[in-house]
């Protein structure tokens, strides 16, 4: 069968749809980069000199590659008057605005909502902040570290007995960029529609990283206690989660009555399924130490390869643990093409994930590859009024780069 794959087609969802960016780092591009993918033109504003900090977080630039295709720099000087108007006339052609910056800095630079809502009525404004306005934490500067503390999410991360840890993966940054763009479609939709003019929505980062922790909020509302940390097992489904090969560890994760039976054959332990003692998932939750007692030495002689052959062959979910270099050889994300190689003609190419949403009839794109510092300044402020008279003398003030 083949790779799930959009079709090859010029029918983009959001075809026609202008998006400023400035925002910087991992939530706000996270969610920009989303809306480039679906065909919207991204223009992202970025400081002269310096551009967005991801730009000097090693490794560069991979690292801002992998958050930044299909758009658009732009290097403008929002401290200096002329470059607030060259922003504000980007702003007043644009569909969406989306900023990640201090509280008040927007206001700063000319680009608070109540401004730019007078200079573009139908403008999609959202804000992505720590915490969001009138919070208590409003003028906390917010890391994705601490957003995972203060979330819960860090509380539940790590080994049973040991200490809270950061999951390695800027989740809360991810979480929050993820809801700015959900929102920004499901504001177009509703303006679209005749429903709202303009729209201003706010994405608080510690707000959108609690949503995240459902069913784990779930354990605590149901048993009044925190949710355990417990490594790389579950607290109620037995066996799921991580156990030894011979040659190192899979995952397991045979959760449901059948996978269980699929299991015992898979091991050939039929005996299993006639002890009392692991009859039910409750039982085999009760007894879960006698049964790992039972299972580690028998996973432990045999390869990977081996047990994965036979779990697959009972349906039961099993699979590898890749790291970031190894998980790129799976058959699996090799045949769905993840690994995506964009050209760069006067450097290096840029290695980029590709999106994962497959539509029937529409498409998306991998069209624009990471740009260099104000790459697009010149040509995305010609289309906005400006000369080539203008340009140079705004380069030559350092308003622009």
């Amino acid at each position: 069968m083949e790779a799930a794959k959009s079709p090859e087609t010029d029918v983009l969802p959001l075809d026609g749809i202008t998006v400023v960016d400035l925002t910087q780092v991992a939530a706000g591009p996270f969610a920009t980069m989303a809306l480039g993918d679906l065909g919207a033109e991204v223009i992202k504003i970025e400081a002269v000199g310096r551009g967005d900090r991801s730009r000097d977080i090693q490794p560069t630039p991979a690292y801002f590659d992998t958050l930044n295709r299909n758009k658009y720099s732009v290097a403008i000087d929002l401290k200096s008057d002329a470059g607030q108007e060259a922003a504000q006339r980007l702003v007043a052609d644009a569909d969406v605005f989306i900023e990640s910056t201090k509280p008040g800095r927007a206001d700063s630079f000319g680009l608070g909502y109540e401004t730019v809502a007078e200079l573009n009525p139908q403008l999609i404004y959202c804000s992505i902040s720590g915490f969001g306005r009138d919070s208590p934490y409003e003028d906390l500067p917010a890391w994705d570290m601490l957003i995972q503390g203060m979330s819960g999410i860090m509380s539940i991360t790590g080994e049973e007995g040991g200490e809270p840890l950061w999951s390695g993966l800027p989740s809360g940054d991810l979480i929050a960029g993820s809801y700015a763009s959900q929102s920004v479609l499901a504001a177009l939709y509703a303006r679209e529609r005749g429903r709202i003019d303009g729209e201003w929505i706010e994405v608080p980062m510690l707000d959108a990283a609690i949503t995240w922790l459902t069913a784990r909020a779930g354990y605590t509302f149901g048993y009044d206690e925190p949710f355990p940390r417990l490594g790389t097992h579950h607290p109620s489904i037995v066996p799921f989660g991580k156990y030894d090969c011979a040659d190192g560890p899979i995952i397991i994760a045979a959760g449901t009555p059948d996978f269980w039976r699929g299991f015992c054959r898979a091991l050939e332990r039929p005996e299993l399924l006639e002890d009392d003692r692991f009859a039910t998932m409750d039982d085999r939750v009760e007894n879960r130490k006698e049964l790992d007692d039972i299972l580690e030495p028998i996973l432990e002689s045999e390869p990977i390869e081996y047990w994965l052959d036979r779990l697959h062959a009972e349906t039961v979910p099993a699979g590898p643990i890749y790291d970031t270099k190894t998980v790129w050889e799976d058959e699996h994300v090799k045949q769905r093409e993840l690994h995506q190689i964009m050209e760069r003609d006067d450097r290096e190419d840029a290695d980029v994930i590709d999106q994962p949403v497959h539509f029937a009839q529409l498409g998306t794109r991998l069209e624009v590859a990471p740009q260099q510092l104000g790459e697009s300044t010149d040509s995305i402020l010609e289309r906005h009024g400006y000369s080539a008279d203008e340009l140079s003398q705004l380069r030559e003030d350092g308003v622009i780069q």
